[in-house]
């Protein structure tokens, strides 16, 4: 009797324990379909919940959180003298807000109603093409930097790139330039201890971009800053797709050729692009540095360097061109990213090219497609054949089902790694940044995006793009179908937890 009673208490000390968890699965299935923002994600994670919440439960309550609390309510709590810092810095932005132009009435509006920061007028644009230009553009830069230097990455390593950058701020700190460093803890986590403390000895200010203490700091691990930004005394901005590593220079024996984006920006863009960065910076350290906030036109610049090659952009004659810098991330009341992007979609009248590392959109910019081809819009999505992220890859290929007999091109890169992230729209508008066509980019990452309206950037833009489409195969839609089961299996099941990837 009592050898009964023994093995009776494990049995229901383990049943109320899987009760228990069945409850928790269950309220937590509740709580997702209540607070996930979209649909698909809130009823993958209620199925998960339900059928295996012993494994789910832990992954829901720190990856399921949908909101970055506390980033727009800290900046409203600021000090007056940082608040006044932010209105000083908006009111010479608002000095060049465009409202009109010809062709993107409907892009226009929609950034007015979501309430952000504006087109400007008076802005240079120079693209800048793959690791080796965008490295030596922004090292030349730094090296004519004599205040201050703002930088920001995703991933940062201590390899000759990060060390190259790392002795120029160590050079220049020594001349008396600020430094303010600013990583993404999760991004970096293979930096070395040893490269934060030698640019903190030298005299930088650096910080994680989570650094905040307390329980909000777990439950914001899912949230990831992908924003890429180097300013220069607020002069000149960059933002693009290239983090600092030498993977970005092809130097990375696994993924070989790496072809990427990045863009620097003179004019008010550069003032809108220090005030994303501010804004991180506020959220990590609780402080606003003290910063140039005076707009130097880029027209000005343009007949200051006409007589220096080097110096001279590559669409030198196009100096005042209207540029909107859009910062994107899950601590907007509104889902700006996806709103802004349908918005392009939609407004699109002859084509939509675009370039992603990682296709895994959700069913709104599926359909702003579908309806954009049936329009007769050229529409071409340039995918990776070779992928650092292999289940996102596979992922990828279950919506060829979904765009079949839409005319839709998919082109996949076939000569190394497409990293870009590039958005072209018509003839008069081409968006270059950190923002990959897929959930995590669209609703949890912070991101930024610089879309230049000038029909001249337009076509670099476009003629860039048709030199890499020669570097690639047009993919058959009807493809997915002649594949093996097993892929065809695996890529659907990826998309099935798509919204919650």
């Amino acid at each position: 009797m009592l050898e009964v009673e023994m093995i009776e208490e494990p049995l229901y000390f383990f049943a109320m324990l899987y009760v228990l968890l069945e409850i928790a699965g269950v309220y937590s299935a509740v709580h997702a379909i209540l607070n996930t923002r979209t649909s698909q994600a809130a009823i993958a994670w209620a199925i998960s919940l339900s059928i295996i919440p012993l494994f789910i439960l832990p992954l829901y309550w720190i990856f399921g959180n949908s909101r970055f609390h506390g980033y727009m309510e800290s900046f409203r709590q600021a000090r007056l003298e940082d608040i006044q810092t932010a209105h000083k810095a908006f009111q010479q932005i608002q000095q060049y807000h465009v409202t009109d132009i010809d062709g993107l009435e409907d892009v226009t509006n929609t950034v007015n109603n979501l309430e952000h920061l504006p087109f400007t007028s008076s802005n240079s644009a120079q693209l800048l093409i793959n690791g080796q230009k965008t490295y030596r553009a922004m090292l030349k830069a730094i090296e004519q930097a004599e205040d201050y230097v703002l930088l920001q990455f995703y991933i940062i390593h201590d390899d000759h790139v990060g060390e190259a950058f790392r002795k120029l701020l160590t050079d220049k700190m020594q001349q008396g330039v600020r430094v303010y460093f600013l990583y993404d803890g999760l991004g970096s986590l293979s930096l070395s201890s040893r490269y934060l403390q030698e640019l903190r000895q030298a005299g930088a200010h650096v910080s994680s971009f989570n650094e905040r203490k307390g329980i909000s700091k777990y439950l914001h691990i899912n949230f990831r800053n992908h924003r890429k930004i180097l300013i220069i005394d607020g002069l000149k901005a960059f933002v693009g797709g290239l983090n600092l590593g030498r993977e970005y220079l092809g130097e990375d024996e696994s993924m070989g050729y790496w072809r990427d984006t990045h863009v620097m920006l003179q004019g008010p863009s550069v003032q809108a692009t220090q005030g994303v960065f501010v804004k991180d910076w506020y959220w990590s350290v609780g402080e606003v540095p003290e910063l140039n906030w005076l707009v130097q036109r880029a027209e000005t610049v343009c007949k200051s360097t006409t007589q220096d090659s080097e110096k001279t952009l590559d669409a030198a004659a196009h100096c005042n061109q209207h540029i909107m810098l859009l910062d994107t991330g899950p601590a907007d009341e509104k889902p700006v990213c996806s709103l802004f992007i349908c918005a392009l979609i939609n407004q699109a009248k002859s084509r939509v090219w675009i370039a992603s590392p990682y296709f895994v959109p959700g069913a709104e910019v599926i359909n702003a497609l579908k309806n954009a081809a049936l329009r007769g819009v050229d529409i071409r999505l340039m995918l990776p054949e070779k992928s650092d992220k292999y289940f996102i890859y596979l992922t990828s290929f279950a919506y060829y089902r979904e765009l079949k007999g839409y005319n839709i091109k998919i082109y996949r890169y076939t000569k190394g790694f497409s990293h870009q992230k590039v958005f072209l729209i018509d003839d008069n508008l081409a968006g270059v940044g950190t923002m990959n066509l897929d959930n995590r980019s669209i609703y949890l990452n912070f991101e930024i995006m610089a879309y230049v309206a000038d029909p001249g950037f337009n076509q670099q833009v476009a003629a860039m793009l048709e030199y890499d489409f020669k570097n690639c195969f047009m993919d058959s839609i009807d493809g997915f179908e002649q594949r093996p089961f097993w892929f065809k299996a695996i890529s659907r099941i990826f998309y099935l937890l798509s919204p919650i990837l």
